[in-house]
């Protein structure tokens, strides 16, 4: 085995950490501090103390993190990449199957037991929603994917149904009766099936660590747990964790509370807040000297995270030199911000920056819209992290459907698309009522035509029939108009069919918000199919693509120039989040957002947005106010000259100017 100076290797910091002794130990590490580091060396040097590799159990929460950690392990150890190390390491759920395998019997759980993905999932209970559901319509009645994250999410939260339901889709709450039906049997015809969802591994882990025979097993079988991300671990994993560890202690967890942002998920930041108190005489570690980022950067997410109450407080100490301040920049209008953006990241690139490693980050995929057309326009390839250019999202192709037969009555891929959203229309019966469609002259004549067709397609039709004539009522109005008509009559269609439907309720109005400037539907169409032409404007090779990401899916990357756009009041926090723990939880995203840049970051706003009713005012998020104003460099491209009226508005300027004090906000 090679042999390790890891007084040389680690800074004090880590050092103190990967030596310490047996007992429960709570490691934050801050952003860019080097936690896998960290937890690798921790691994090798319990191994260097005579620790058999089968002792130790390495708990992560990716396959992609697993298979890093256990690498970085074997050439720590000297060993070769294809040699076995019988070390335990893996995600809590790839454990929880293996050790489900083996032990399931004693809590009546059959060995050959198959696992459900969500897909499955989603098609079970779509079968079960029949028997509960039926007799309302497919328009008045809960996805499957929702019924999955309401079961899901009342599973690792461990609480009711009636309480999941409250906090994720509160506006099925009257089903409440029906949905716990539908989740009761969901589990008992699992049983039956001989079948466990992701969720149930954990459940099923969790409860052979409280069997009296089993639980005493886990409890010997290793005598040092590492648990990576702690922060985000939800209920059950913490309760599976305390019981692994309850006869001798020796727990060390590796977490940032400040990067806690997963509570959509289940994920309960109380956990690493109160390890503590959970483990009594827990030592507490702190890792804060960043590797990635510049002091001036770091001054600022210092800031920012600070002005949390329920934290860990940390300060992070940067390794670099100084560079360059971040920008706080105002703009007049989503449109110019999206210039802004596209010019700065030209200037890098002219300086010499691979376009991979720079980012353009936003608190929901909503707000991608604008600077996608104009990286488009500059034929600047990038890609979209963790979701689909904006249109080519589902829903957006299916609103502008409707405009694209009005604007070409003969669009067969249009006709059929919608055709196929309507209840009792199915693939056959909307081909056959296309090539009706092609018989009559012009749109304005479908009601005078008879499709005979049966009860379901036919008041499907007639419905159909009436968003048409209200199109071609208001043909002459303000795109975004016919944007709403359309909204209003898809919305049943878009709750019953996504999960995620309220972002993509956001998604929307951004398309009704881009609309607003278009009176002429011909114009909007064909600017919407260049947009569409410019879809493969991605390079294979990912290093010539700029990153466009949401701020969750950006957690745990970095870039050497980062964006964070759309950060008025009205985006950044969440409007949703009105509670103090919501709010906190916001703060902690907007503090990840800040520490993904290691050189360059941009703090960037618009003052207004354009909507077909006029302007609304934007405020800056106030999120910036708890930025000392010095640590700053402030733009106000608002008034410039080189901004002004760049999407053919003219605006009329605050004369005082658009970025008062920091402070003042």
């Amino acid at each position: 085995m090679r042999t390790l100076d890891f007084k040389k290797e680690l800074n004090q910091e880590q050092y103190a950490v990967v030596t310490a002794t047996g007992g429960p130990h709570l490691v934050l590490a801050g952003a860019g501090s080097g936690k896998t580091r960290t937890l690798t060396y921790r691994a090798a040097w319990l191994i260097s103390q005579g620790v058999s590799p089968d002792k130790i159990l390495l708990l992560t929460f990716t396959n992609k993190a697993a298979a890093e950690m256990m690498g970085r392990v074997k050439k720590l150890l000297g060993l070769k990449d294809n040699a076995k190390l019988p070390l335990w390491g893996g995600t809590f759920h790839s454990i929880a199957n293996r050790l489900l395998r083996f032990y399931g019997k004693n809590i009546d759980i059959s060995s050959d037991f198959t696992i459900l993905d969500s897909a499955d999932s989603d098609n079970f209970l779509k079968l079960i929603a029949k028997d509960y559901l039926g007799s309302l319509s497919k328009k008045h009645r809960p996805s499957p994917g929702m019924l999955r994250e309401t079961i899901s999410f009342a599973t690792n939260s461990d609480i009711s149904i009636a309480e999941s339901l409250e906090t994720k889709f509160s506006e099925w709450l009257p089903l409440l009766e029906n949905i716990e039906k539908i989740a009761s049997e969901y589990q008992r015809r699992k049983k039956i099936a001989n079948v466990l969802d992701f969720d149930d591994l954990l459940v099923f882990w969790k409860k052979l660590t409280e069997q009296s025979k089993v639980g005493k097993i886990l409890q010997n079988k290793w005598e040092y747990v590492l648990v990576d991300e702690y922060q985000d671990t939800n209920t059950i994993q913490a309760e599976i964790i305390f019981n692994l560890t309850r006869s001798h202690g020796n727990i060390l967890a590796v977490g940032d509370d400040a990067q806690s942002i997963y509570s959509f998920r289940a994920a309960d930041i109380k956990n690493i807040l109160q390890f503590p108190e959970k483990f009594s005489n827990t030592t507490i570690h702190k890792l804060e000297t960043n590797y990635r980022s510049t002091p001036e950067i770091l001054d600022v997410a210092n800031q920012i995270i600070s002005a949390n109450v329920k934290q860990f407080a940390k300060n992070l100490k940067a390794v670099k030199e100084s560079h360059v301040r971040p920008e706080l920049v105002a703009l007049m209008s989503p449109t110019q911000e999206a210039n802004f953006v596209a010019d700065r990241i030209e200037q890098h690139l002219e300086r010499g920056i691979r376009p991979d490693q720079i980012a353009v980050l936003f608190r929901a995929a909503a707000y991608s819209q604008n600077l996608e057309m104009e990286l488009n326009r500059r034929g600047i390839n990038y890609e979209i992290r963790g979701g689909l250019r904006f249109f080519e999202r589902a829903h957006i192709k299916d609103v502008l459907s409707y405009l694209k037969i009005v604007g070409n009555f003969k669009d067969e891929v249009s006709w059929l698309r919608i055709l196929q959203m309507q209840e009792g229309i199915g693939p056959i019966t909307a081909y056959r009522i296309y090539q009706q469609i092609l018989q009559i002259g012009d749109l304005s004549q479908l009601r005078q035509a008879d499709f005979n067709m049966a009860d379901k397609a036919g008041i499907s039709w007639d419905k159909l029939l009436f968003v048409f004539e209200e199109l071609l009522k208001h043909q002459k109005s303000n795109v975004s108009q016919l944007i709403n008509i359309i909204i209003e009559f898809y919305h049943p269609h878009l709750q019953e069919s996504f999960s995620d439907y309220r972002q993509r309720q956001d998604d929307l109005e951004q398309l009704t918000i881009f609309a607003s400037t278009y009176k002429d539907l011909a114009l909007f169409l064909n600017e919407i199919s260049l947009q569409e032409s410019f879809s493969g404007r991605e390079s294979q090779k990912k290093e010539d693509n700029v990153v466009l990401s949401t701020v969750h899916q950006a957690k745990g990357l970095e870039w050497e120039a980062v964006f964070v756009i759309n950060m008025t009041d009205q985006s950044f926090p969440h409007p949703l989040c009105v509670r103090e723990e919501e709010r906190e939880e916001e703060r902690r995203l907007f503090y990840v957002a800040s520490t993904r840049a290691s050189r360059y970051l941009y703090l960037t706003y618009p003052l207004a947005m354009f909507r077909y009713d006029g302007y609304q005012s934007l405020k800056p998020s106030p999120f910036l106010s708890d930025i000392d104003s010095n640590l700053l460099h402030h733009n106000d491209l608002a008034r410039s000259a080189t901004y002004a009226a760049e999407d053919g508005v003219e605006y009329v300027a605050d004369p005082d100017g658009f970025l008062p004090d920091v402070s003042d906000w």
